[in-house]
């Protein structure tokens, strides 16, 4: 089971109408809605025959592809004609079948989604990102172009606009927004080489006030405040960057997190210029 499987599910929750802790195998959708006490988020209960009952998280997600499509195709496309075409001395190419093992570099096999050289002749890597690429690949493939002294812009296409509301970024969204300096960077049809940066802001949920009697005799009282998800967060949009002309090179330090999955190897990443919006 993944990280990511893992996480989502969960046997107990919070009702929201009095905070109680309720297990999945004990209530039904009429007792809903429910949130998790971890990150707050709203779980629904699912009722299985071959599977324990469980609670799921409700938030949706971001509108990427799974795997290597049609999208990932025309993003490639897209971005190769036209940096062939700005930087025609650059050696543009897709898939680089040539950046081969050396173990005495500590090289392993890589082939870039698209790989050149910019203006200022700085070895470039765009990879084209799919939902179902684990950290470990992203680490790893991010790892070796370092090695190898080029720096790695990673991009994320949707099949369609990401919108305003709240979302839950997947795991791998969370560590490019963390390599990258708080902004991931995604792609729609027809953006040629423009990325829109986006920030993944607070979000909130209201905790409802309720009271009760312990065995004890004493009475309890949570709830009447906001608290913030850990987990779902607020898009916040930068300005459309084109990348052949908005970004730059820059070696970035190593940061380290609680969880180790989000933690940054130090690393030579291809960042925007702009300054924080959010």
């Amino acid at each position: 089971m993944s990280f990511e499987e893992y996480d989502s599910i969960k046997l107990t929750a919070r009702r929201c109408a009095d905070n109680r802790v309720v297990h999945a195998a004990h209530t039904n959708k009429s007792e809903g809605p429910f949130y998790c006490p971890d990150t707050y988020e709203e779980l629904i209960v699912r009722k299985c025959i071959e599977a324990r009952d469980h609670f799921a998280y409700k938030a949706r997600l971001s509108p990427t592809a799974s795997r290597e499509s049609d999208l990932h195709l025309a993003c490639k496309d897209e971005m190769v004609a036209v940096l062939q075409k700005k930087f025609p001395s650059g050696s543009w190419s897709l898939e680089r079948k040539d950046l081969n093992a050396d173990t005495s570099k500590g090289y392993t096999k890589v082939e870039p989604d698209i790989s050149g050289r910019i203006g200022n002749n700085k070895a470039v890597v765009i990879e084209v990102q799919a939902s179902t690429l684990p950290i470990n690949t992203i680490l790893h493939r991010t790892e070796q172009y370092t090695k190898r002294g080029a720096f790695i812009l990673w991009v994320v296409p949707l099949t369609e606009d990401l919108g305003t509301t709240t979302f839950r970024p997947r795991l791998f969204e969370r560590f490019l927004h963390t390599i990258y300096y708080g902004r991931v960077y995604y792609w729609l049809r027809g953006y040629g080489t423009q990325l829109q940066p986006v920030h993944f802001g607070k979000a909130e949920r209201y905790i409802e006030v309720s009271n009760w009697f312990e065995p004890d005799g004493s009475e309890r009282v949570e709830g009447g405040y906001n608290k913030p998800y850990k987990r779902v967060k607020t898009p916040l949009y930068g300005d459309l960057v084109d990348l052949t002309e908005q970004f730059e090179t820059h070696s970035r330090d190593p940061f380290e997190l609680e969880n180790d999955l989000l933690s940054v190897p130090s690393a030579k990443i291809f960042r925007d210029t702009l300054e924080p919006w959010w």
